[in-house]
């Protein structure tokens, strides 16, 4: 775990030292790459349900050809007065209509056939599927047709099976087998074949279709090729525009504010200003960093000068000032201290106070200015007759006086000095 979060975290620090450019250009690639995907997925199973439906509607139509072709062989005999015979076998309306379908199965590379479970040319006898697919349309009159994506001899096909019902001209060689044509008794004894004893209605068998899916899967990658070129054609447009819109309505505006933060840290001047680039959203921050640039500009001159009179009141100070934190580092050493010990400010500024005073260990057994920084009150608002140690290692006696100036966050310390007469306690 302390793996992943390393990692996690390094990612993490890789990330945030992107520019802001890469990274509105890698989530916007992210996010056009995932909405390409899903648009592309989408098409494509839309245009595979269309491939697959347009299939099955041909199986249908063909189906129903040859329906109608049987029935209209039946009829055209029956109107001709035409004796069926081992002469006129290929007469028959159903090895018409299979020879037929073989022909054009040909033409399309489907395969066509009429098939049944009591199958009396082991040729169309069904495989497993068939059999199966036909005994659901014998149980469920309302279940027309079966349509499925399987596998036969290890290749994805498309099979379509209709169910075929027994009508009076199929009863003719299918019904009572003593009122069969003789010819068929012959070829097809009754006590050994299963394809006689029909009634009208009876579902003799099925309407078999085998459509391989690598034509439809030709037709499909075709097609889904051309979809795939013409809609990344698109959104490739669309990420060029996007970052050109980008580019110029929000990452030139914030370089622009950029480059002027940064001119103004180097410089601390806040007299120059943005142009305002519109109304919008970018607008709005540009006018209001120029109006923040003019309120501390205003306000940092108010402070400079406030700055500028306090340290002259500081420097004009008959007494000694000195300023620290709590830690007793000091940051503020006037002229008349500078006097007193003989240091110069700049030597002392980032030191501790204690060095301007003789080590008293009983008194203030962790230094003066840890003493100071826990002081109570009442310390606080006496005057203390303290041993100075000067820049030469003289020593000289003066009066402090101690006052906290509480700002809120790090509050400090100024301490009144003043040299000691001689006589003094």
């Amino acid at each position: 775990m302390d793996g992943i979060e390393r990692e996690s975290e390094s990612g993490m620090a890789i990330w945030r030292n992107f520019s802001l450019r890469t990274k509105i250009n890698v989530i916007l690639f992210l996010v056009l790459v995932v909405f390409l995907g899903t648009r592309l997925f989408w098409q494509y199973r839309q245009q595979r349900t269309l491939l697959l439906a347009e299939a099955t509607e041909k199986a249908r139509i063909i189906t129903v050809e040859a329906t109608r072709t049987r029935e209209y062989l039946s009829q055209q005999l029956k109107i001709g007065h035409v004796e069926l015979n081992k002469d006129r076998y290929g007469m028959i309306p159903v090895v018409a209509t299979n020879r037929i379908g073989q022909i054009v199965a040909r033409d399309l590379n489907y395969t066509i056939r009429h098939t049944s479970i009591r199958t009396r040319n082991q040729a169309n006898a069904p495989d497993s599927y068939e059999q199966a697919a036909i005994r659901r349309l014998a149980a469920d009159r309302n279940l027309q047709h079966l349509t499925e994506l399987t596998m036969l001899d290890g290749a994805p096909v498309l099979r379509y099976l209709q169910a075929v019902y027994v009508d009076e001209s199929c009863l003719e060689c299918h019904g009572d087998p003593w009122q069969s044509p003789p010819f068929l008794r012959e070829i097809y004894p009754p006590e050994t074949d299963p394809s006689y004893h029909y009634r009208a209605g009876d579902v003799i068998g099925a309407v078999s279709i085998v459509i391989p899916m690598d034509q439809i899967e030709r037709q499909l990658s075709a097609t889904f090729r051309s979809i795939f070129l013409t809609t990344s054609g698109f959104f490739v447009a669309l990420v060029v525009c996007l970052g050109f819109l980008l580019q110029k309505t929000v990452l030139d505006p914030l370089h622009s504010l950029a480059a002027m933060i940064a001119t103004i840290r180097k410089t601390g001047h806040f007299t120059e200003r943005l142009p305002v680039p519109g109304q919008d959203e970018i607008g709005e921050l540009v006018t209001g960093f120029n109006a923040m640039s003019e309120e501390i500009g205003a306000k940092a001159a108010q402070l400079e000068e406030s700055e500028k009179r306090f340290r002259l009141l500081v420097e004009a100070s008959r007494d000694a000032i000195v300023a620290f934190l709590p830690t007793g580092q000091l940051f503020l050493f006037n002229r008349q201290a500078e006097k007193i010990f003989g240091y110069s400010q700049r030597e002392l500024l980032g030191e501790s106070l204690d060095r301007l005073f003789v080590a008293e260990p009983a008194v203030y057994p962790e230094g003066l200015s840890s003493f100071i920084s826990t002081a109570q009150e009442s310390w606080l608002r006496d005057v203390h007759l303290l041993g100075g140690l000067r820049k030469d290692q003289s020593l000289v006696k003066v009066e402090m006086h101690v006052t906290v100036v509480d700002t809120g966050d790090r509050p400090f310390f100024t301490a009144t000095l003043r040299e000691s007469a001689p006589n003094s306690k």
